[in-house]
C-alpha cells in the first residue's frame, strides 16, 4: 500500500458578463508560474481559505456571494514542476463591485476574454479549462509540460 498523496487545492472563478466574456488578468514578468500570460481569476487556496473565498477580491476588488457561485468543473492539473493540483472551477454571473486591477504588482491588466477564443498568450492550463467549460465537460485532466505547451 502506498502513502497517501496530498494535492494542493486550486480555485478558479469564471466571472462571466452578459455577453459571455470572462474576466481575466495578464500577469507581469515577475510571476513564477505564468509570467506574461493571461489567466482567469484564481490560485492555490491558502491555509485559512475555503473554495468560495479564493482570489477574486484580492485580484479584482469584486466580491461574489457563495450562493452566486456555481461549480462548473473539477480539474486535476500536473504542472511543469510535476506537482499535481486538484482544482475547482466555478462560474458566476453576479458580483458586487467594479472589476479593477487590485494587484498591480502582479498583473499588468485585467481584461474580458472570449472563452471560445482566448488570447494567444493565455496560459495552457487556463486554455484547457476554458475549452472544458465551453463544451460542458465537468471533469478534466490537464498536463502542462516543462516546455510550457498544453496537453
Amino acid at each position: 500500500m502506498s502513502d497517501q498523496h496530498l494535492s494542493p487545492a486550486n480555485v478558479m472563478v469564471l466571472l462571466q458578463r452578459g455577453d459571455g466574456r470572462i474576466l481575466a488578468v495578464r500577469h507581469n514578468d515577475k510571476s513564477k508560474t505564468s509570467a506574461n500570460q493571461v489567466t482567469v481569476i484564481g490560485g492555490k487556496l491558502e491555509e485559512d481559505e475555503f473554495i468560495d473565498e479564493g482570489e477574486l477580491h484580492e485580484e479584482t476588488g469584486v466580491r461574489v456571494a457563495a450562493s452566486d457561485l456555481e461549480i462548473c468543473q473539477t480539474v486535476h492539473y500536473r504542472g511543469p514542476d510535476g506537482v499535481r493540483v486538484i482544482g475547482a472551477v466555478s462560474t458566476a454571473q453576479r458580483w458586487q463591485g467594479e472589476p479593477c486591477n487590485a494587484e498591480m504588482d502582479k498583473h499588468d491588466a485585467i481584461l474580458w476574454i472570449d472563452p471560445c477564443n482566448p488570447p494567444t498568450d493565455c496560459h495552457p492550463y487556463i486554455r484547457k479549462a476554458l475549452a472544458n467549460f465551453m463544451t460542458g465537460h465537468l471533469y478534466g485532466n490537464i498536463t502542462v509540460p516543462a516546455s510550457g505547451g498544453g496537453a
